[in-house]
């Protein structure tokens, strides 16, 4: 056969070949295009992400790859706004059954005084009830505050060295006519060597109401004992105390912000113990709490000293 006619022959079938090449190719392209469209419209649709094949190729697959990874962090991101937000709204509503209790007992004084029926002894009650209602709120708005400032990551802590035994006593005198009032004994025992780095104002706050809420749980003729051990890892400060106790459906839950169980005092708002345990834990600490109903209530909190817990 004559060479130019197999040469012939040759290159068409090349040509051919690479014809059904392309076509091929085209339509494989075209399939998978099919399937990215197809993936991202179920994506948008639906509340978790259909699987991609593992057929692709080449660019093809680093493309699929790339828009999966997008897809999934975008929807990460907003499931974290919408928890976000959910949270605010909660937040929000707390806030406002906080202060409505407040507000509508400043509310009744105030009419009680328009009213101009009282003696001089009865407006003086109203007029403290008013202003230990405002103290109140102003408390409570600073400390959910505080709170938001701690839950944004914003609140900035001092880091300062402060002597276990100081702090301790200096929340102790506060609440030393509550105690005697109450007849409750409070003994503290703390090596004066044991210090802590921390913020002194928001460790005060934290440590308060915890001694306070033992105080507060602990009858006539109790006793609340504190005591401090300085340790190569951490301080650790044991506020104990013999008053009625946590149950156990009670227990996992005392740090969660506004709970109130069953023991709980009806005019509290549930957040001593949660802003407590955050300003702890933003400090490189943590607290703990055992009990037992009838036998009383153990914190522990331990202050690390190294940048680890």
């Amino acid at each position: 056969m004559n060479p130019f006619v197999i040469l012939s022959i040759i290159l068409a079938l090349c040509v051919i070949a690479l014809v059904i090449y392309i076509i091929a190719d085209k339509i494989k392209t075209r399939k998978e295009i099919d399937e990215l469209i197809d993936f991202l419209t179920k994506a948008q649709d639906r509340d978790e992400f259909p699987e991609l094949g593992l057929e692709a190729e080449g660019r093809m697959k680093i493309l699929r790859s790339e828009i999966f990874k997008l897809a999934t962090t975008l929807r990460e991101q907003y499931a974290g706004e919408v928890r976000k937000n959910t949270y605010m709204a909660e937040m929000l509503s707390n806030i406002s059954h906080q202060i409505k209790t407040p507000l509508t007992a400043i509310n009744l004084m105030t009419d009680a005084l328009k009213n101009g029926n009282l003696d001089e002894a009865q407006r003086r009650r109203c007029i403290a009830n008013i202003e230990a209602q405002t103290d109140h709120i102003t408390w409570l708005v600073r400390t959910l505050l505080t709170l938001a400032e701690i839950d944004a990551g914003v609140l900035v802590l001092k880091k300062e060295d402060v002597a276990v035994k100081d702090l301790i006593g200096e929340i102790v005198s506060s609440i030393a006519i509550e105690a005697d009032i109450k007849d409750v004994s409070i003994d503290v025992s703390i090596p004066d060597g044991n210090r802590i780095t921390c913020d002194r104002r928001w460790t005060l706050e934290a440590f308060s109401n915890i001694i306070k809420n033992s105080l507060q749980h602990t009858e006539a003729g109790g006793s609340i004992k504190i005591s401090s051990e300085d340790t190569n890892l951490s301080v650790n400060i044991r506020i104990e105390d013999n008053g009625c106790g946590i149950s156990k459906k009670d227990l996992p839950h005392i740090f969660d912000r506004f709970y109130h169980g069953e023991k709980s005092d009806p005019n509290s708002n549930g957040i001593g113990l949660s802003l407590a345990k955050q300003i702890i834990n933003t400090q490189n600490g943590t607290i703990s709490c055992e009990s037992e109903q009838g036998k009383g209530t153990v914190f522990e909190i331990k202050i690390y000293k190294s940048a680890t817990v």
